[in-house]
């Protein structure tokens, strides 16, 4: 037996349709409407919570905030800088600061006096030489030269081995040492008289060399000023008598590495006519 399907008019669906629409946003007004009301019920609810307790939440920011630059500041103090840092914030700069690191050592200094660098003699002149004379001069940049504050008519050379130019320079630690070296000199002059240039030299020209050197160890000392503190004590193994007492300078000191430093002068080292 056949069906029949009634014919649904045209403006009949599409009043249908509409009226499906129609409901369809009603529930979706509907639903934001509990939205917003629900959006302002809990801001209403935020405000009025925090008007209520807003000394206790002002106590926990201030706390929290306190918390906060208190563990900043422990950090800062705690962390332990690198050499490098050390270096550059109390030295002034030199192009041998990223080399330095330091280190602590016990210096061994007794009553009597004795080791390698003491008296006079072929082996204590091998000693000397191998930490004050055993490297030339160096070579540093203008922008180097700039930054340490010194003038541009600084005497200027050429590395022969790759040609660059630059401005003759040398670290002061081993002026230093060879002004040390030339006291220890004069101090057996009798010795030296016929072996080193600087002894050589007429009395008043060597009295003046003294006085140059005694100058630049003087100011090195009072410019680093040791701080260590040393004691005294007795002494019965050299034989002093009970009761006399003489500085204890055994101490700790923090030093910078001398052989990195003497290795970074040999590395750097460059070769020139000294005439020129």
């Amino acid at each position: 037996m056949a069906k029949h399907y009634r014919a649904i008019p045209l403006d009949e669906e599409q009043s249908h349709s509409t009226t499906e629409a129609i409901h369809h946003e009603k529930g979706g007004s509907r639903m934001r409407l509990i939205d917003d009301d629900f959006e302002n019920d809990m801001r209403t609810r935020v405000l009025d919570f925090a008007f209520k307790h807003w000394p206790w939440i002002g106590h926990l920011v201030l706390l929290t905030s306190s918390i906060t630059m208190f563990m900043l500041s422990f950090c800062s103090r705690t962390a332990r800088p690198s050499d490098l840092q050390v270096t550059r914030q109390f030295s002034s700069y030199s192009p041998v600061a990223p080399t330095v690191n330091y280190e602590t050592v016990r210096f061994n200094i007794t009553p009597v006096t004795e080791g390698s660098f003491v008296g006079y003699g072929p082996d204590v002149d091998d000693a000397w030489n191998s930490i004050a004379n055993d490297m030339g001069d160096q070579m540093i940049s203008q922008d180097e030269l700039d930054r340490l504050g010194l003038p541009r008519n600084s005497l200027k050379v050429t590395d022969p081995a790759t040609g660059k130019e630059g401005y003759r320079a040398a670290v002061e630690v081993f002026h230093q040492l060879h002004c040390l070296n030339v006291l220890r000199q004069y101090v057996y002059k009798e010795y030296y008289v016929n072996i080193y240039s600087d002894i050589q030299d007429e009395e008043e020209a060597l009295k003046g060399h003294i006085d140059h050197c005694l100058e630049v160890i003087r100011i090195n000392l009072m410019c680093t000023a040791d701080i260590g503190i040393f004691t005294f004590r007795e002494y019965p193994e050299y034989g002093f008598k009970e009761g006399d007492y003489w500085p204890d300078l055994s101490t700790l000191h923090t030093c910078r590495n001398f052989d990195a430093i003497h290795d970074w002068a040999i590395d750097h080292t460059v070769s020139w006519d000294h005439n020129a």
